[in-house]
């Protein structure tokens, strides 16, 4: 991919972006360190060029390297057409071009043989950090405290905000995903006098492969990584893209302010994504405004839920917050997690196209009992009064009705 280290373009030739050497392997990225030899002084900022790191498992089919390769194209347009200080600044988007030896060894390689055999690269600026994840691991493992949540929230909710402002949902919001830094180089005391921990504040955003336009058919390359909990349940099998709304984002946001506020992860299970541990904390958190807001955001279904970052961003201060007065949130519950009453792996509620209700068990035999009791009743005289004793008064006046109308024909006829 590279000639003398530099990243030649195949459609202009210019070797415009010298590679230093590698960054990161992510799980779909190979990213390497690049300097760009063009620019008028030196810069501070490192810049980095992103390659597709493609799944050996797929590497030899067509169309998964094709959707790959489009996925970059798309992860330009979203990064020029965001332009926001938390994303990475688009510098760059080269085609590089694939030498012989290193062409994949596609099966349907003639479906491919119009096409030029370029790597798509994008060249931005690189931040490295410590991610939501590791702070709260680290630092906070029972939970973020409640004034710093709300302040963290207020930031990912102005984020998501001109995210569809600009036509698009994030889709996955994983803490690993989200780059923090301190908001003050000094430590605030706290009232032991000891230093506690600095304020953080939201630096970057690098998930943002996983953005897809509104109500559009995604890049089907994403559903490689579609069961993850901090996206939302209608859209992770949705390839129409018909469930992609802004409601997807809600819940997204709701799954993740449950790992702030509890250190524990949420789970891919429609009905109950928290754990026990999660619920318990979330069930005493102080204001318990916090815990009706993840209620209201994690509700299966996206009509229940706040879909306007508008309208949510209201609720991000302590003294907004709502209550169980407060219009929407008066009759919501936190999803209880799975008490043993059904198997989590066969739980009939997530295969059901019904709104999930309560759910009566019978025992497996249950049937076969009440066959025999039947079977026993027709052979045992004793039992009939089982029956008549249940026997409606209709039924018993009508069958003395038929007996008196029975008499008068047999009398009529001489038979009596």
């Amino acid at each position: 991919m590279s000639e003398q280290n530099f990243l030649v373009d195949a459609e202009g030739g210019s070797a415009r972006f010298r590679v230093l050497g590698l960054l990161a392997n992510g799980r779909s990225y190979q990213i390497v360190g690049v300097e760009d030899t063009q620019a008028d002084t030196a810069s501070e900022q490192t810049l980095c060029a992103r390659a597709v790191l493609y799944d050996t498992g797929y590497s030899t089919d067509a169309d998964y390297v094709r959707i790959r390769r489009e996925a970059v194209r798309e992860e330009w347009a979203f990064l020029e057409k965001m332009n926001s200080p938390l994303l990475p600044t688009p510098i760059a988007l080269l085609n590089v071009g694939i030498a012989p030896e290193d062409l994949p060894e596609i099966e349907d390689a003639e479906s491919m043989a119009d096409e030029p055999q370029v790597e798509p690269v994008l060249v931005c600026d690189w931040q490295d950090g410590l991610t939501i994840f590791e702070w709260i691991r680290r630092e906070h493992p029972e939970g973020l405290p409640s004034e710093q949540a709300l302040d963290l929230m207020g930031e990912l909710v102005a984020f998501l905000q001109s995210v569809h402002t600009a036509g698009y949902v994030f889709r996955d919001l994983d803490p690993r995903h989200f780059i923090v830094g301190e908001a003050d180089e000094a430590a605030a005391d706290s009232v032991d006098g000891e230093a506690s921990s600095p304020k953080m504040t939201l630096t970057r955003v690098v998930g943002f492969g996983n953005a897809t336009l509104i109500a559009e058919r995604p890049n089907q390359a994403k559903f490689h990584y579609n069961e993850s909990p901090y996206v939302a349940p209608e859209v992770r099998g949705d390839r129409s893209g018909t469930m992609l709304r802004t409601g997807a984002d809600s819940y997204a946001l709701g799954a993740l302010l449950s790992f702030i506020l509890t250190g524990e992860e949420p789970r891919t299970v429609v009905e109950n994504p928290l754990g026990q541990l999660a619920y318990e904390r979330l069930s005493n958190l102080d204001p318990p405004g916090l815990s009706l807001l993840v209620a209201r955001l994690i509700q299966p279904h996206g009509k229940n839920r706040i879909a306007r970052m508008e309208r949510l961003a209201k609720y991000a201060t302590r003294e907004n917050l709502p209550t169980m007065q407060t219009k929407g949130f008066g009759m919501l519950l936190l999803p209880a997690p799975f008490s043993g009453v059904e198997d989590p792996k066969n739980n009939r509620a997530l295969h059901s196209k019904l709104s999930a209700g309560p759910l009566i068990s019978i025992e497996p035999d249950a049937n076969n009992r009440v066959a025999e009791r039947a079977s026993e009743s027709a052979q045992d005289p004793d039992s009939a009064s089982f029956f008549a004793d249940r026997m409606p008064l209709s039924w018993s006046l009508a069958a003395a009705g038929l007996g008196v109308v029975s008499v008068v024909v047999l009398i009529v006829l001489g038979a009596i």
